[in-house]
C-alpha cells in the first residue's frame, strides 16, 4: 500500500510528493518492531510516551510519523504528521492497512466481568463442530487456525488485532470469537471492527475500579459495546445477547431495543433460553433449557454453576445463527475443560482438587456454591487478590471465603508492588470475628497450597482460586513462574510419598 493511500484515512493529511508513491511495509507503535519504510505512530500511555522513541524508530526505517506533538529536528527522507490524537490515528491505518478484514470475518464478541473466557471456547466448538472454521481472541490466548499465540491482552491493541484478524482470513476462518475487555472499549481498541454479535454474560459492582475509579464508569463501558460498537457495525442481521438474570440486564436489554438491534435473552425467568433445571455433577453439568418453547437436555464435561450460565450463553448464541439445538448436544459434550477454569487437578488422589481464576467475590462465591453441589466433606479454599488492584473487593473476598468453606489458607495472589502482608491485612478485613477461627493467612502461594492439600482427605474438595490458567507471579518488578495446577500436583505427590 502506498503511503498516500493509507494517509487518506486521516482527514485528508498530504505527504510531500516525493515520499508520497513509497509503499508502506507495516506500521507500528513500538519503535522495537519499526523495519525499513514502516510506519511508526507515536502513542501516550499510562507509563511510556512514544514520542521518546521517535529517534529509535527512525534509526530503523521509519519514514512516516504519526505525532501529536512536533519534533524539533528531522532527517529529510522522514515525513511527520500531527494529529490530535494519535490513538484514534492507529485505529483508522491499521484497519486501512489490513483491509478492514472484519467486514469479511464473521465476528462474536463477549463482554462481562466473569464468563468470556468458557464461553468463547463454547462457542468456538460449536463453530467448529458445525462446519466454520474459528479463530479466537481472548484472555488465556490468541487461536489463528492451527496457530496458538500467548495472550498479553484480553482484547489486543488495534493494530493487534486487526492483524489477527487478516491472519484469520489467510487461514480460511469463516468466524473470529472475541473477549470485550472493558478497559479495550475505554481504549477504542475495537473501533473500526465489525461485530456480528456481541453476549453480555454478567457485571460486578468490584471489578476494575482500580481504572474506571466508579461503578457507573465501568457498566457504561460495557454499555458502549452494544451502543456504540455493535450499534456502528456495517454488519446485517446484528444480535445483542444478554443475561437477563443479572441485575443490571436491563440496562442492556434496553440499550439493544433503543438501537434496533435483534436482542435474545437468557436465564432463569421470561428468557428465550430459559433455564427449567441443573445439576452439578462430578462428571459435569447436566441442564435442561427450553429454548422459545421446546425443551431440550444437555450435558457438558465442565462444571460449576458459571458454566451452566456460560452453555446458555452457548445455546442462546446458535439460537441467533439458525443452529438446531439438537445439533449442539454432541460439541457442548465434546469440551473437556478450559485452562484454569474449575479445572480438576488429578493425581489419584482420594479428594478433589479444583484450580479457577475466580477473583471477584461474585465469582468466588459462585465458585464455592457450585463446589458445595458437590457434596464434598470439607471446602479447603487457597485465595489471595492482585496488588495495585480494586481494594474493595479484598474485604468481600474474605467474607464470602470464611463464609462458605470450611478451611481458609489467605495468600499471595500477584502482589506486584504491593506488600502481600498489606494485602493479606484488607482481605481480613471482612472476616467476621466469630470466624477468625476458620482461616489462617501464610503469604507464601506455594507453602500454602501445600498445606491445603496436606490436610485434605477421602472427598474433602481444595479449592485454589484467583490465578486460574496463568504460569507467573508478579513480585514487585520480577514475574517469575508459578502454576497453580502444577504446585498442586507438587503437594499430591509429596502426600502420597510422604513427604
Amino acid at each position: 500500500m502506498k503511503i498516500k493511500e493509507l494517509i487518506k484515512t486521516l482527514d485528508s493529511k498530504k505527504v510531500p510528493a516525493n515520499l508520497g508513491n513509497a509503499e508502506v511495509e507495516g506500521i507500528a507503535y513500538d519503535s522495537r518492531r519499526i523495519k525499513e519504510n514502516f510506519v511508526f505512530i507515536a502513542l501516550k500511555g499510562a507509563s511510556f510516551d512514544g514520542h521518546q522513541f521517535i529517534n529509535d524508530a527512525i534509526a530503523r526505517g521509519a519514514k512516516i510519523l504519526i505525532v501529536s506533538k512536533k519534533s524539533a529536528v528531522l532527517p529529510s527522507d522522514v515525513c511527520e504528521i500531527t494529529v490530535d490524537d494519535t490513538r484514534k490515528a492507529l485505529h483508522k491505518l491499521a484497519a486501512e492497512f489490513y483491509g478492514h478484514p472484519s467486514k469479511r470475518l464473521k465476528l462474536l464478541g463477549i463482554t462481562g466481568t466473569n464468563g468470556k473466557t468458557t464461553t468463547s471456547y463454547l462457542i468456538k466448538q460449536i463453530l467448529e463442530y458445525t462446519g466454520s472454521k474459528c479463530g479466537l481472541i481472548g484472555t488465556i490466548s490468541y487461536q489463528v487456525g492451527e496457530r496458538t499465540i500467548g495472550s498479553v491482552n484480553t482484547t489486543p491493541e488495534s493494530l493487534d488485532l486487526q492483524k489477527l484478524f487478516s491472519d484469520m482470513l489467510e487461514e480460511d476462518c469463516r468466524w473470529a470469537v472475541m473477549e470485550v475487555s472493558s478497559h479495550g472499549i475505554a481504549h477504542g481498541r475495537i473501533s473500526e471492527v465489525h461485530f456480528d454479535a456481541g453476549i453480555f454474560t454478567n457485571i460486578a459492582s468490584h471489578e476494575h475500579l482500580d481504572y474506571h475509579k466508579k461503578f457507573k464508569n465501568y457498566l457504561r463501558a460495557k454499555l458502549e459495546f452494544f451502543s456504540r460498537y455493535l450499534k456502528e457495525s456495517e454488519k446485517d442481521k446484528k444480535t445483542g445477547i444478554v443475561n437477563s438474570d443479572d441485575a443490571y440486564a436491563g440496562y442492556f436489554i434496553k440499550t439493544l431495543r433503543k438501537n434496533s438491534i435483534n436482542c435474545i435473552t437468557y436465564g432463569r425467568k421470561n428468557a428465550d433460553v430459559r433455564l427449567v433445571d441443573y445439576s452439578i455433577q462430578r462428571d459435569g453439568n447436566y441442564l435442561t433449557a427450553d429454548i422459545r418453547g421446546k425443551k431440550t437436555d444437555f450435558h457438558t464435561r465442565i462444571r460449576g454453576l458459571g458454566n451452566v450460565y456460560n452453555t446458555l450463553a452457548g445455546i442462546s448464541f446458535a439460537l441467533s445463527q439458525d443452529i438446531k439445538p439438537e445439533t449442539l448436544k454432541e460439541p457442548m459434550a465434546l469440551i473437556n475443560s478450559v485452562p484454569g477454569r474449575f479445572e480438576s487437578v488429578d493425581e489419584g488422589q482420594d479428594f478433589d482438587v479444583i484450580v479457577d481464576y475466580a477473583h471477584t467475590h461474585h465469582a468466588l462465591s459462585n465458585l464455592l456454591k457450585s463446589v458445595k453441589e458437590l457434596r464434598p466433606r470439607r471446602i479447603i479454599l487457597v485465595f489471595g487478590c492482585g496488588g495495585d488492584r480494586d481494594k474493595s473487593k479484598r474485604p468481600l473476598m474474605g467474607s464470602a471465603a470464611v463464609k462458605m468453606a470450611d478451611i481458609v489458607f489467605i495468600t499471595s495472589d500477584n502482589p506486584r508492588s504491593e506488600d502481600p502482608e498489606d494485602i493479606i491485612k484488607d482481605i481480613e478485613r471482612g472476616v467476621p470475628f466469630y470466624l477468625n477461627k476458620k482461616y489462617v493467612s501464610i503469604p507464601d502461594r506455594k507453602r500454602a497450597i501445600k498445606e491445603a492439600v496436606s490436610m485434605a482427605g477421602e472427598n474433602d474438595c481444595v479449592v485454589i482460586a484467583g490465578k486460574g490458567h496463568e504460569t507467573f507471579q508478579i513480585m514487585k518488578n520480577t514475574v517469575i513462574p508459578f502454576d497453580d495446577r502444577e504446585e498442586a500436583k507438587k503437594a499430591i505427590r509429596a502426600l502420597k510419598n510422604g513427604i
